[in-house]
């Protein structure tokens, strides 16, 4: 006899059918009747829980956004790292999901930035940041500040800004990419990639500005320029994922 599962269970049941999908597939060849079959669940199962595939894609949203809440709650809570060290370390660790999924991070860029076509999508990632990871943000702030590696008088508006200026960085960044990961051409998306690489310098001055460091004290370039090559190896150059 079938286990009987939670609501909760077979939401995570049909969101692991539709991420292996996504792998498989990638996320716009994917049905939601590919995704019915695969989780072995009738048509009134999926749409109980989810309204679209996009709906779906939200869930997925919010388990990376989610991840990166507890990132950075875990990093502002170590007592061994300077401010700046914790700053640059959630960085990084944030985009190491990227390196680890790098098929559901395309699908989510995919679909709020080709074309904008979810507005939805990336104000939900943009409220939940504003609202939770900012707070720990200015708690970092504020210890630099204490430190002296830091020089703002405002680590309130500091930390709103700071997280405001990576999501629309971001945003533009994943722009670019979704495009060059679609057409695979790679003339072009050399090129693109010095275009990225471009404004992660530029997001990197802004933010050493914003928070009073020397120049080059942020690790951001290094950061996308491992992510990024990563990413292309596994979506364009077509690589075994690592």
């Amino acid at each position: 006899m079938r286990k009987k599962l939670s609501p909760e269970q077979r939401k995570q049941q049909i969101i692991q059918a539709a991420l292996k999908l996504f792998r498989e597939k990638g996320y716009e060849q994917t049905t939601v009747s590919n995704i019915i079959d695969e989780a072995g669940i009738s048509k009134g199962g999926f749409y109980h829980h989810y309204d679209s595939k996009e709906q779906l894609l939200e869930d997925v949203a919010g388990m990376f956004i989610e991840r990166g809440f507890f990132i950075i709650q875990k990093i502002s809570e170590r007592s061994d790292l300077s401010a700046l060290e914790k700053t640059n370390k959630y960085m990084w660790e944030i985009n190491s999901i990227k390196k680890e999924n790098p098929l559901e991070v395309y699908a989510l860029i995919s679909e709020m930035y080709s074309g904008g076509k979810n507005k939805r999508l990336e104000n939900l990632i943009f409220d939940y940041s504003q609202e939770h990871i900012a707070p720990l943000m200015q708690e970092i702030i504020e210890q630099g500040i204490e430190e002296g590696e830091f020089n703002t008088s405002y680590p309130e508006e500091a930390a709103e800004v700071f997280v405001r200026l990576f999501i629309i960085h971001q945003r533009k960044a994943a722009e670019a990419f979704s495009r060059i990961v679609k057409e695979k051409d790679r003339e072009k998306f050399e090129v693109e990639l010095k275009r990225i690489k471009r404004k992660y310098s530029f997001l990197r001055e802004m933010l050493e500005s914003l928070l009073g460091l020397e120049k080059r004290d942020l690790d951001i370039e290094q950061i996308a320029e491992e992510t990024l090559e990563h990413l292309v190896d596994v979506l364009i150059r077509g690589e075994k994922e690592v």
